[in-house]
């Protein structure tokens, strides 16, 4: 027969025991959720990543394509411009041409 003591002994042994099965448990618990939790953060991190790449690319090409049309406006008006200055140049030249010639057989204008 075993005594109270030996009962008091075996009982806290028993528990000391499931105590430290408890405490690996736990800290194996732990370990799990820390991966889980680091997992889950870096898919959040490469989704964010993702995203914003993605958002960046669309105002990339959205800038490109304003800066196109723009470029476009700019060469259209740009010749439009040039067409005005050789129409002018060619008046003024053949106006000119035109007072010199008068001017040297002695006509004024």
């Amino acid at each position: 027969m075993s005594s109270p003591v030996e009962d008091t002994i075996n009982a806290l042994t028993e528990f000391e025991s499931l105590l430290d099965s408890a405490k690996n448990d736990a800290a194996e618990s732990k370990k799990r959720m820390l991966k889980g939790a680091q997992e889950w953060a870096e898919a959040a991190k490469s989704a964010a990543l993702a995203r914003a790449d993605k958002m960046a690319s669309e105002t990339i090409a959205k800038a490109r394509t304003e800066a196109e049309r723009d470029a476009a406006q700019i060469r259209s008006s740009g010749e439009a411009a040039l067409r005005r200055y050789e129409q002018a140049m060619g008046r003024h030249t053949a106006e000119a041409a035109e007072h010199v010639a008068k001017r040297l057989l002695g006509e004024s204008s």
